[in-house]
């Protein structure tokens, strides 16, 4: 008994205890929603390639003027290039179309001239 008399710990410390607690759960909770959310994206890694693709490809097509309908064919997507010529000869417009699996993605461009 002599023991348990020796130690006197103040109310504060145990409040501040909990509060650390408290703080680190969701700390802790916020951190597993992020990583759940990291592991469940649907885009897989070849659509990312192929995004920054049609980056390239439409920055190759502004500076060469290649202003032409293609195809690209990748290991693990496919890319479609359409242009169209706006009103009064303006610009182009240039639509590119991603196809990664089963999923298609459009990004549409217009280029001034």
């Amino acid at each position: 008994m002599q023991l348990l008399n020796k130690y006197n710990v103040k109310a504060g410390s145990v409040i501040e205890s909990v509060i650390a607690m408290t703080i680190i759960a969701i700390c802790l909770s916020m951190a597993l929603i992020i990583y759940s959310r990291v592991l469940g994206s649907d885009h897989s890694i070849a659509h990312y390639q192929a995004r920054q693709k049609v980056k390239e490809l439409f920055w190759e097509t502004k500076t060469e003027k290649q202003f032409i309908d293609e195809d690209y064919d990748f290991e693990s997507f496919t890319i479609v290039k359409k242009v169209e010529e706006l009103e009064n000869n303006t610009g182009y417009k240039v639509v590119f179309t991603i196809k990664v699996q089963s999923k298609k993605e459009t990004y549409q461009y217009i280029v001034k001239e």
